[in-house]
């Protein structure tokens, strides 16, 4: 097949530019992959980073044509125009925020006007993270999503609770469900020895730019139960998106900022494998999600997680086997599970499922959904129907 593949790629940073590169790659060894990347992606007043750009010394580059740019519709169009003369038998979109549903609607709509094109949407997300209680914010992403899902064949969502989120918006949809490969390009910085269990104090990793819905507070308020129940260190490793200040104030009010490393900055790709390397736990304690790409990177070096029992991590981190999970907003019950995690000695038995568990997590196994999905499609047709 002849894809055109569309989504942030280098120089953006972020996972989902990860994800979009290793998925070209993998697609483009059985297909003809044309990726089509972004020009610009956020305006700066919606994107509360320091920098949109990768600044890690050795990225993951793949050939890309930047040509979108959020705010012009001009680009939108030129883009549709590029692909439709390049004559895709599938359009796949990365969609992860309905500020982008009115360009990639326009794009679909300028290329399928003139040729019959399967277009797929890989959903990381439905709607976009609750960051702001701004009124009506969450009527007008609904609308956007519904506008440009019914011009979309099919869906490939990372977890189940997504399925009814899907046709909600889109009903009867085709939908297929996959799991969010390893990101297992981080393996070409990994210079460390395999982890040794050395005798020092257990170390716990909060990993990825820090937002509101991750639960930062939750797991300093765990941390400082913890104190009294076991030696530990923490570090968390990711840029702000928000105020520092009062989560460091809360850190010396509870007692442990002695016990924290705080690394406020976007992480290159070269400093990953050391922070899970030395890490006997990564802990999620969030808010509200669909997923994480965290947990791809920490079942990559084999750390198991502590999360919280929200959307689709219990399909990843499965309880008792390969982490632990607890409910959302609940610092005893996060803490408790740390304790019991160490008390019971459960690391070697949760690597071993690990190391199994991430057999599932391939992009050939992905790229065979995404497959499957356009076969489906092929056979059914579109089910929302243009507007």
């Amino acid at each position: 097949m002849r894809i055109a593949l569309v989504g942030p790629a280098h120089p953006l940073r972020g996972g989902i530019a990860h994800h979009t590169a290793s998925l070209s790659l993998a697609l483009g060894r059985k297909h003809e992959v044309n990726l089509i990347s972004f020009r610009r992606q956020y305006p700066s007043l919606l994107f509360p980073g320091r920098s949109q750009h990768d600044c890690s010394s050795s990225a993951l580059v793949v050939p890309s044509v930047p040509l979108i740019d959020s705010l012009s519709p001009g680009s939108w169009a030129e883009a549709g125009r590029r692909i439709e003369a390049w004559e895709p038998d599938v359009i796949l979109f990365q969609w992860w925020q309905p500020f982008f549903g009115p360009a990639y609607r326009s794009v679909i709509k300028s290329v399928g006007s003139r040729r019959r094109v399967t277009v797929l949407l890989y959903c990381h997300n439905v709607l976009a993270h609750p960051e702001w209680r701004v009124p009506g914010r969450r009527m007008l992403e609904r609308r956007l999503a519904k506008q440009t899902f019914r011009v979309v064949d099919g869906f490939l969502v990372q977890a189940s609770s997504m399925i009814p989120e899907v046709h909600a918006l889109c009903p009867g949809a085709l939908v297929e469900r996959v799991y969010h490969p390893l990101y297992d390009f981080f393996t070409q910085w990994d210079l460390s020895t395999p982890r040794v269990e050395e005798s020092r104090e257990p170390e716990l990793l909060f990993f990825g730019n820090i937002r509101r819905y991750k639960g930062l507070e939750v797991f300093l308020r765990a941390l400082g139960i913890l104190r009294a129940e076991m030696p530990f260190r923490a570090v968390i490793a990711g840029e702000f998106y928000m105020d520092p200040r009062p989560f460091h104030r809360m850190a010396e009010q509870l007692g442990i900022a002695g016990r924290i490393t705080w690394l406020d900055r976007y992480i290159p790709n070269e400093d990953v494998p050391s922070l899970f390397r030395r890490a006997d736990l990564v802990v999620l304690p969030y808010l509200e999600a669909s997923q994480s790409g965290v947990v791809p990177v920490a079942y990559l070096f084999n750390v198991p997680v502590v999360a919280s029992d929200v959307g689709g991590l219990a399909e990843v981190v499965v309880d008792g086997e390969t982490g632990f999970l607890v409910p959302p907003g609940n610092p005893k019950a996060l803490a408790e599970a740390v304790v019991r995690f160490f008390r019971e000695q459960r690391a070697v038995l949760f690597r071993k499922n690990i190391e199994e568990f991430r057999l599932r997590l391939t992009w050939d196994g992905l790229v065979e959904s995404i497959e499957k999905l356009a076969d489906r499609v092929a056979e059914k047709g579109r089910e929302c129907g243009a507007d």
